[in-house]
């Protein structure tokens, strides 16, 4: 089974945290969508007829489209590639582009689940954040997606925000459960380097909040939501039972994956390739009939990081059994000695064959992840 990413790059504006690639320019929108179509039927020999059991429309901002042309590119997908009867088919979505006229026509499309980005229920915290909507448009959006028909709902929250108390994400996180949603994914803020909030950061207009205080704000998240049921499947993503997004996990389990449109990436096991994160650039290549891509064959050490990164960040964990039948020797030995104190601190422990991370692990895991990792000196 594998899974298709398609990456619509156009924003209407600009998040004062994202640095995913997008462009306020709406003008080369056909140019866009013509190049897309190109791109989607030449490769459609990569895959060799696999199944496809996710397809997945991220950005950007996909809802910007219209809904006919979100069922341009899912015929044109259908037509090339072997689509699963039940595949998920997911829009990511702006609460703020969520008419009753647009949600009935996705309805009545093989669209069958949305990611609304609420990012928050706190109006300042948008406001912080440049997102163009307000709290109760966050709320009303999705309850008019519920009342739509849409029975599988995700929807996106953000905390670690500055000067955020803990108080304030309790009721971030209480207005989430409420909503009735099947899947949560709740990130921690990150600096990114070429964004907003990172100049901010280093001209001193904003602070990172204290450690502790994002912990606990982690911990009260993990706490309430599986109190409320859901589970806690993935580092930064919480699902009732049954519901996790289907194409993420195809990502953390390492299945082959295909990403169309610039900045998109790919991955068939062996070899990463990802397109060009520049819109002219993509355009070009298309009218040139040149390269808009880079590949790499990833090495027996890429493949061990890979699935260390990918493995560790979930309930399931690292399989000791297939770390050690597929990375013997000397990746299998560093990754000993490396968890030992982490096994010792109780970060990370041994469950049914798998190592996974309990709560303070997960919280501290990119320095796990860091120390893993096999690096040549």
């Amino acid at each position: 089974m594998a899974g298709i990413y398609i990456h619509i790059p156009f924003c209407k504006t600009k998040c004062h945290y994202c640095d995913f690639y997008k462009s306020t320019d709406f003008a080369s929108r056909p140019d866009f969508l013509a190049a897309l179509m190109l791109e989607i039927k030449a490769r459609k020999s990569e895959l060799n007829q696999e199944a496809i059991e996710s397809i997945y429309f991220g950005g950007g901002t996909p809802s910007v489209l219209k809904v006919a042309e979100i069922d341009r590119i899912l015929t044109q997908l259908y037509q090339c590639y072997r689509v699963s009867d039940d595949a998920e088919v997911t829009v990511e979505c702006n609460p703020d582009d969520l008419s009753r006229e647009f949600l009935e026509a996705l309805k009545a499309s093989s669209v069958n689940r949305l990611s609304i980005g609420t990012q928050s229920f706190n109006n300042q915290d948008l406001k912080s954040m440049n997102r163009r909507h307000s709290a109760q448009q966050a709320i009303s959006a999705v309850q008019l997606a519920q009342e739509t028909g849409f029975s599988n709902i995700s929807i996106d929250l953000i905390y670690g925000l500055p000067n955020q108390s803990l108080e304030a994400w309790r009721d971030n996180v209480q207005q989430a459960i409420a909503l009735k949603v099947q899947h949560i994914s709740a990130y921690h803020l990150t600096y990114h380097e070429g964004t907003v909030f990172y100049d901010y950061l280093k001209n001193g207009k904003i602070k990172e909040l204290p450690d502790e205080l994002s912990f606990n704000q982690f911990k009260l998240l993990k706490q309430e939501l599986e109190k409320a049921g859901f589970e806690h499947y993935e580092i930064s993503n919480f699902a009732q039972p049954g519901l996790y997004s289907r194409h993420n996990r195809a990502y953390w389990e390492r299945k082959c994956y295909l990403g169309f449109g610039p900045s998109a990436h790919s991955f068939d096991l062996k070899t990463r390739r990802w397109n060009v994160s520049s819109l002219r650039k993509y355009l070009q290549a298309f009218e040139h009939n040149t390269p808009y891509w880079e590949n790499e064959i990833l090495s027996q050490q890429d493949q061990y990081n890979d699935y260390v990164i990918t493995s560790l960040r979930t309930q399931w964990g690292i399989s000791d059994s297939y770390l050690k039948q597929n990375f013997s020797g000397r990746f299998y030995d560093h990754f000993m000695i490396e968890i030992e104190p982490f096994l010792k601190s109780g970060h990370l422990k041994l469950h049914n064959g798998a190592y996974c991370l309990n709560t303070e692990g997960l919280f501290i895991s990119d320095k796990i992840m860091e120390q893993v990792l096999f690096v040549e000196d």
